[in-house]
């Protein structure tokens, strides 16, 4: 006599005939690819709500998330002028290749 009853893995493998597993693995191979290009971390969610219905049956409809890692930008260095504007020239020191340019000038 076949058994009825289900348990959590029984129950992930036949949850319409094998859909939520092959939504996992395509969101498991997102994340490890986000990972690798990263190389920080990321995460797999997967709630399976449960409810009653007004015939008394059990409902279950399986929500899957993915966090993908996000590659940072890293960090920009600019300064700021005395009009308020960024740039990427410190205000505050001399144009070496000036200095450099006159010299030559004054030895020719």
């Amino acid at each position: 006599m076949a058994r009825d009853e289900l348990n959590f893995l029984e129950l992930l493998q036949t949850f319409r005939r094998g859909e939520l597993l092959r939504e996992m693995d395509t969101r498991l191979a997102e994340v490890l690819e986000a990972i690798q290009e990263t190389g920080n971390s990321g995460e797999i969610t997967l709630k399976l709500p449960l409810k009653v219905n007004k015939a008394g049956q059990i409902e279950c409809v399986p929500q899957v998330t993915a966090k993908k890692p996000r590659r940072e930008l890293g960090a920009g260095i600019y300064f700021l002028s005395d009009d308020a504007r960024l740039s990427r020239r410190d205000p505050n020191q001399g144009d070496w290749l000036d200095e450099v340019e006159s010299r030559r000038d004054a030895a020719e």
